[in-house]
């Protein structure tokens, strides 16, 4: 072969590795996501001022460089993958444009451009189908920014959402190939495109040597021993964080509803601290927040490092399979043993946040990264907000039921779509507000730091939030009617108790009590959960009226599996209920979480004492997987500075400590079930009953003890917690 001829071929092969639309994909999709990296996060509205976001940026940079070039690299590769991938469908459309004699005669910059403009195509169809699916990701870079972007976005979303881009990216391709050569091809068979096709497999090899680079060590398998003459019943705990009681219904959660009716449902039940972290170790261990020690979201380690001798404890050591699975509310089970053998949750950590910021400014990739597969890659988009979609939480779960169907189980499911920035995907999010709507929730609630610089939400506003939070609920509903058809499907439905429940409720703007949880406790909506026990061996459709507390459920699981409780539980068995047998009277206590802004705007000043914001009340424990705590000297004052509350089932009352002195109030809830008239000054008996009975249940806080009619912190016990 003379050398002219070799270069020839030479030529001829660079040219087609150049032009091939795999290599253009991956350069293509590399670059587009290299851009997005850069953007600071002052551009995604991630924390506070352009300043700070720049000061923690550099903070970031310089501490955690390792970590921000591990991630770098991982969405290199994905990039890269995501790219081919494309590309190669490019190819496939190539091919089918041109006959094979027409390929390679095509110039240079004809093929470059050819390829390019056929990825490009490809790559805005496969953004624009998951922007109809999952708009939220994306509205801090398109809809929030108004004019042209904010148009773009509507229109994928309310015009054509997912059907029409399916359909608009199927008219694009055939107008591309020309029907004269689709019917080609068809006559043809697909022998045109056989070589891109079998390209395909090789993606397959590139994302598991990414997954197992980049992602989570797969937790080590437990064999399982049959036991097939086991009687006993699984436990299958259905949560959902933020869920109020009055959602029960019909309207946005029918299979919640359908199971209610078919078991017990106790209308009056109440959570003790409406936070997620405090209140699940709470309901796990059947004892208060003062009795178990965690208090708080940011437990220190040593409050964490402790035998809580807990529900799934207990019912691994008498033979159960204990799992919890969640999403990102759920990060709280890594962080704390209680006994769960397998533990499938994202954790948190500063580290997960620094990747989290990261993936969130790739939009880009969000196609792949929004996915069962993104998810094996970078476990922490299990953490973001704004990305918990309950189908994927139940394909997660249902593994989860198949790999523990051969033994007894003790299942905790715990769905987070529910808590702000109630971000449910299509059709959710759009199921239950006005179309026509153009405010600053379109999608979501955003989450900020500084909420004390957003403008107050108008009646539209309020309309449309409520709208989103209705829809994560029938996103969560749709999601555990799936999990309840896998428990049928396996023959575990008849040996199987079901709990209904939730880690607290969720204002919703109501007789002007605001927006959250935790923050007080004025208002019913917060404090107030949906509480169903379903027992197939005693199934029977029954409604319990009096007052059920979280610390009852422990008591009561123990007595429908016949383990044995703890001597020191705080709650009763709600058994006797199941049997259709009264229950005892018992009051419900609570209190408040810490304020994570120093303006709250549902909470006036006047009502509390003022302690810094989020950022000053924590720290990084370096010591232990540089988790975010409780600053020490935090915790006295935090502590002091909570409302606190007793009801029964009329009255409730509510202490707030001031700076001008504590100050009571009294709500008649059966006259005035909105919460919104203090009586305190018309009925002096009842505030001093049940001021009585609330300061006893203070005064069983070891850390407190009253004084000059405040409950303060007990400083022999504070001096002691420091020294350690």
């Amino acid at each position: 072969m003379g050398l002219p001829t070799m270069r020839k071929e030479l030529e001829s092969a660079l040219k087609a590795f150049v032009t091939a639309p795999p290599v253009v994909g991956a350069l293509y999709v590399m670059g587009l996501a290299a851009w997005a990296g850069q953007r600071s996060a002052s551009d995604v509205g991630e924390i506070g001022d352009e300043r700070r976001a720049e000061a923690f940026d550099v903070f970031v940079a310089r501490r955690y460089a390792d970590e921000l070039m591990r991630m770098r690299i991982g969405i290199i590769a994905t990039a890269i993958a995501f790219g081919i991938v494309l590309g190669l469908a490019a190819e496939v459309l190539v091919r089918l444009r041109h006959p094979p004699s027409r390929i390679g005669r095509r110039s240079l910059a004809g093929a470059l451009v050819e390829s390019a403009l056929v990825v490009m195509v490809l790559h805005t169809c496969v953004v624009a189908w998951s922007m109809a699916d999952s708009p939220q990701l994306y509205a801090a870079h398109w809809y929030a920014l108004g004019g042209f972007p904010r148009t773009v976005q509507i229109v994928i979303t309310d015009v054509l959402g997912t059907k029409g881009v399916i359909l608009g990216a199927m008219l694009l391709a055939i107008a591309y190939v020309r029907p004269v050569r689709v019917a080609y091809v068809f006559r043809r068979g697909l022998g045109l495109v056989r070589k891109p096709l079998r390209a395909v497999g090789a993606i397959g090899i590139l994302l598991a040597i990414a997954s197992a680079l980049f992602g989570e060590p797969p937790a080590p398998a437990k064999k399982d021993v049959p036991a097939e003459e086991d009687k006993r019943p699984n436990v299958l705990i259905l949560a959902t964080d933020s869920l109020r009681a009055d959602r029960l219904d019909p309207r946005v959660a029918p299979n919640l509803a359908k199971l209610a009716n078919e078991g017990t449902r106790f209308d009056r039940a109440y959570v003790s601290l409406p936070r997620t972290f405090p209140s699940w170790v709470t309901i796990l261990t059947g004892r208060h927040g003062h009795h178990h020690g965690i208090r708080s979201m940011f437990p220190t380690w040593e409050e964490r490092a402790k035998d809580f001798d807990a529900l799934p404890q207990r019912f691994a050591k008498a033979g159960y399979a204990t799992t919890v699975v969640s999403d990102y509310a759920g990060d709280i089970f890594g962080r704390i043993d209680l006994g769960f053998q397998r533990v499938d949750t994202p954790t948190f950590d500063f580290r997960q946040l620094i990747r989290q910021r990261a993936l969130e400014r790739e939009t880009p990739l969000l196609p792949v990264l929004h996915s069962q597969v993104g998810r094996r890659l970078f476990p922490v988009m299990r953490q973001l907000n704004d990305a918990a979609d309950p189908n994927l939480l139940a394909e997660d779960i249902s593994a989860a039921l198949r790999a523990v169907r051969k033994k007894p189980f003790f299942m905790t499911v715990f769905f987070s779509t529910a808590h702000f920035p109630y971000a449910a995907p299509a059709p959710y999010y759009s199921k239950y507000t006005d179309s026509k709507y153009r405010g600053r929730y379109k999608y979501h609630k955003p989450v900020s730091l500084e909420r004390s610089v957003e403008l107050p939400p108008d009646a539209d506003d309020i309309r449309q939030i409520q709208g989103l939070y209705d829809g994560t609920v029938s996103a969560v509903d749709d999601a555990i009617g799936r999990v309840l058809k896998t428990l049928d499907r396996l023959g575990l439905s008849e040996k199987t108790i079901i709990v209904i429940t939730a880690d607290h409720g969720e204002a919703l703007y109501d007789h002007g009590h605001g927006q959250g949880h935790g923050d007080h406790l004025f208002g019913d909506e917060v404090t107030h959960v949906p509480l169903v026990i379903y027992d197939p061996r005693q199934a029977k459709s029954r409604r319990e009226a009096s007052i059920v507390r979280d610390i009852d459920l422990a008591p009561t699981l123990y007595e429908l599996t016949s383990i044995t409780p703890p001597s020191d539980l705080d709650g009763r068995s709600l058994a006797p209920a199941l049997r259709g047998e009264p229950l005892d009277r018992r009051f419900a206590y609570a209190e408040s979480e810490i304020w994570f802004n120093e303006d709250i705007p549902s909470l006036p000043a006047e009502l509390r004492m003022p302690y810094p914001g989020i950022l000053g009340l924590t720290e990084i424990d370096s010591r232990h997987n540089t988790e975010i705590v409780l600053r020490r000297e935090m915790q006295p004052p935090t502590l002091m500075a909570r409302h606190r509350m007793v009801r029964d089932e009329r009255f409730k009352l509510v202490y707030v400590p001031t700076r001008l002195g504590v100050r009571y109030f009294l709500f008649d809830t059966k006259n005035d079930p909105g919460e919104t008239n203090d009586v305190s000054t018309q009925l002096p008996d009842e505030v001093a009953r049940l001021r009585t009975e609330l300061w006893s249940w203070m005064l069983q806080d070891p850390l407190m003890e009253q004084k000059d009619g405040f409950l303060v912190p007990r400083e022999s016990a504070f001096a002691k917690a420091g020294a350690k």
